[in-house]
């Protein structure tokens, strides 16, 4: 973005997923930075409040399992009725205490009379409409996050779904482009991080 050039004889591309940033919840509406947030960083921000954590992976119940001995009270709300966290991490929430909406979405959010922040969240059951409202200072927007590759997307790399298609030397369609990790697709490709190392260390030997 300065404007440098740099001189080389091969380039490696090993953009990961590229940049992400967080999903947003529909009824947000202004809230984040007024109670509405979507990393906890620092849990202890959060102690003695109501928090209703919107989502049903791993985040979500992680940050559940972390808020709930420290929080006033927890509540969770997924959109579908089987979550995607582990079986185990969900059982341990709920003994917790943690309140599980499912088949649910946030449908408002209300704030204080000043509108410095969040005061309450309503959630809707998506089947029977019924409504529940719930106090909250905090709500957490744990609904994954939409990745994108920016501008290596407009480098004329044959591309699968923000993938790089890659041979089994980790050359791109590009000479003397080649790229590793996450950005590569193949046949057979196995996403682990191991399998990430290896394909860097062929990308730059073939180079």
């Amino acid at each position: 973005d300065a404007g440098t050039v740099v001189a080389a004889k091969a380039v490696v591309i090993t953009g990961g997923i590229g940049s992400f940033t967080p999903r947003a919840l529909p009824a947000d509406e202004g809230w984040e930075g007024r109670g509405l947030v979507y990393f906890v960083p620092r849990l202890a921000e959060h102690a003695g409040k109501d928090i209703v954590i919107v989502g049903g992976g791993d985040s979500a119940f992680d940050w559940a399992y972390s808020l709930a001995p420290i929080a006033r009270s927890v509540s969770l709300v997924h959109r579908r009725e089987q979550f995607r966290a582990h079986g185990s991490m969900v059982d341990t929430v709920r003994d917790l205490g943690v309140r599980l909406f499912t088949s649910s979405e946030v449908s408002a959010i209300r704030g204080t009379p000043d509108g410095s922040g969040i005061a309450e969240v309503r959630v809707t059951h998506k089947t029977t409409g019924e409504q529940t409202a719930l106090p909250a200072q905090t709500v957490v927007a744990a609904l994954g996050f939409i990745a994108n590759i920016g501008p290596i997307a407009t480098w004329g790399l044959d591309l699968v779904k923000r993938h790089i298609v890659v041979d089994t030397a980790m050359r791109t369609n590009l000479a003397h482009v080649f790229a590793a990790g996450d950005i590569v697709t193949y046949e057979g490709k196995v996403p682990l991080i191991s399998v990430g190392f290896g394909q860097a260390a062929l990308a730059v030997n073939n180079a």
